[in-house]
């Protein structure tokens, strides 16, 4: 998948949480996901009267399969600190974020917040679901005791600061370890261009038929064959 829409697949999963709250009672099985995990961040098995904020971006991305780069923690602080540890937290709050970055914020910023740095433990997280022009809507759980949105101005009042999961290093893996076994797992697409490679013997199979030909490398088989380089 490409970076973008890893980014996608966090917030789709915040959307389809949108009215989850403490009142109809939905809101626990975003909990109770929290608390699949093993071992569980600190030990801590989150509780329904909780604050369940932080639990709910965590929840994100296991839904999202997204559990290596969307580092859990139910305490915001604590959360921080994961992503400190792995140079992914982002302290200037003129950051132009974008969708799927994860957004914490700090309730007792104060009037002067332009001209000062907060550095207090922030209150509240949620996941950023879009940007258009300096205005950022955001997806949070435990808003008001539901999944709701929120819109904030970039560089605005109450940002500490956000996390940054690591969406163009998980991309970027998958791309390089997308490989086919055979030429029949070879997309159709590509299938003829790959076949006069091995034709040609350019390519050699292994034994059983075991290809292992990369993305990569059938795209440059269409690439030859359309130049005509494959032609006998």
């Amino acid at each position: 998948m490409t970076e973008l829409e890893l980014r996608n697949k966090v917030v789709g999963v915040m959307r389809g949480w949108l009215g989850y709250s403490e009142a109809n009672g939905k809101f626990k099985t975003i909990i109770d996901l929290y608390n699949t995990q093993r071992p569980l961040p600190r030990g801590y098995a989150v509780q329904y009267d909780d604050e369940w904020c932080a639990a709910t971006v965590t929840a994100a991305g296991i839904a999202a399969g997204l559990q290596d780069i969307i580092l859990g923690e139910c305490s915001c602080s604590k959360m921080i600190e994961r992503y400190q540890d792995v140079g992914h937290w982002e302290e200037n709050d003129a950051y132009r974020p974008e969708p799927g970055d994860i957004i914490m914020y700090h309730w007792e910023d104060g009037s002067n917040y332009a001209a000062t740095d907060c550095t207090a433990p922030p209150n509240h997280v949620g996941v950023v679901e879009q940007v258009t022009g300096s205005t950022i809507t955001v997806i949070e759980g435990n808003k008001g005791e539901a999944v709701a949105r929120r819109t904030v101005t970039v560089n605005g009042r109450y940002i500490r600061g956000y996390c940054l999961p690591d969406y163009a290093g998980k991309a970027d893996k998958e791309v390089d370890m997308l490989t086919y076994k055979t030429i029949e797992d070879v997309p159709e697409s590509y299938r003829p261009s790959v076949q006069l490679l091995l034709d040609r013997g350019a390519l050699r199979g292994y034994g059983g038929g075991v290809l292992n030909i990369s993305e990569d490398l059938c795209r440059m088989a269409v690439i030859l064959d359309r130049l005509g380089l494959l032609a006998v």
